[in-house]
């Protein structure tokens, strides 16, 4: 890209919002530049945030319109309708920015470690909703899930306070929304966040994982696959696990593998990680085995797994990672699960899932 050999012109549009950063026009353009560049290059991203400090800007930016949208929207005023609607626009741009931006590692960390831009996204989701603010939300809930990708001390979103407030805030997205686009986001989201115990204990209190476990019937591929993400952490505490599998999850899953074709290795590597953190799970809380009918499921689901896999790697005259990977996973899974009921067996609890970063087009 020419910019990575010259970055002046990124050097100048950051110090117009530096110098212009009431003059909402000109914001929203060069935020909507900015965020096509840093989309698809990676230098772009590290060069614009590091090299051209825009680091030192953008969480003003976005504290700034998302102040005005609070001022405006609590006058209620008709005649702000259309200044509300603007300052929305521009904080779309923003918020796709710091989304797109934060895919790199390094810019990632530091957008994380920063109060004006962590309290923008929590606030948002907080405060909009997808049946008025539809695009603003899907922004955020992109830059938010990007950002919980990076579980490090650092990272404000990982605060034991902010943890909580986006188990709830992610709720009812979950449950009341039916754009196929904010599901994946939240289930994204969820999948990073369950990575920590507190949050999973928050999850199944808040009844989320169930949610998580009906979505796995979706038609959506994507979605399914991110659902089951969150559910392999969701899974791996044994009061959550035993719950789902009461609730019928081995058996969807069950009915997940078997309808699922036999090379989408990735979303039946996820599907069997899950059932083995349910194995786990219940044979860690040591109160109840599976009901037979679960253990059925689970059963035929891993040998399916396995069989599928395995004659991929015949075939193709060896394996690749993936495949493997499911044929050893899904072998264990059916030796700790007999026909009867569970026995004990040495299955690590070392499946837990995160969803890298992605971006978000214009």
């Amino acid at each position: 890209h020419a910019l990575e050999a010259d970055p002046a012109p990124l050097q100048q549009a950051v110090c117009c919002l530096r110098e212009h950063p009431g003059n909402a026009a000109l914001v929203l353009r060069l935020a909507f530049a900015l965020g096509n560049l840093t989309a698809t290059s990676d230098a772009l991203r590290c060069t614009l945030i590091m090299d051209c400090d825009l680091a030192g800007v953008l969480p003003a930016l976005l504290e700034r319109y998302w102040k005005q949208d609070r001022q405006m929207a609590s006058a209620g005023a008709d005649t702000l309708q259309a200044a509300l609607q603007e300052n929305e626009g521009v904080l779309v741009k923003l918020v796709r920015l710091a989304a797109n931006a934060s895919i790199n590692a390094s810019v990632g960390g530091l957008l994380a470690s920063e109060p004006a831009v962590v309290s923008t996204l929590l606030e948002v989701l907080q405060s909009k909703c997808m049946q008025d603010s539809e695009e603003l939300v899907l922004s955020t809930m992109a830059a938010a899930t990007n950002l919980l990708y990076y579980d490090a001390p650092t990272n404000l979103l990982f605060t034991a306070s902010n943890k909580q407030v986006l188990c709830h805030a992610l709720r009812p997205m979950l449950v009341e929304s039916y754009n196929v686009e904010a599901l994946v986001e939240t289930a994204r989201a969820l999948g990073n966040l369950s990575r920590h115990p507190d949050a999973r204990r928050c999850i199944a209190e808040l009844r989320i994982d169930e949610a998580l476990a009906t979505l796995i019937q979706h038609s959506d591929r994507d979605l399914v696959f991110y659902s089951c993400g969150a559910l392999v952490n969701v899974a791996a505490d044994p009061r959550a696990g035993t719950r789902l599998v009461a609730g019928g999850l081995a058996e969807k899953l069950s009915a997940l593998l078997h309808g699922s074709p036999a090379e989408d290795v990735e979303l039946r590597l996820v599907a069997v990680k899950v059932l083995s953190n349910l194995a786990f799970a219940i044979e860690s809380d040591g109160r109840e085995s599976w009901p037979d009918d679960a253990l059925r499921a689970a059963r035929d689901a891993a040998l399916l797994a396995r069989d599928g896999a395995m004659a991929a790697v015949t075939a193709a005259g060896g394996g690749h990672s993936t495949q493997e990977a499911l044929v050893e996973l899904a072998q264990r899974l059916a030796d700790t699960l007999p026909p009867s009921s569970p026995q004990g067996g040495d299955m690590d609890l070392a499946h837990l899932c995160a969803g890298q970063p992605v971006a978000i087009t214009a």
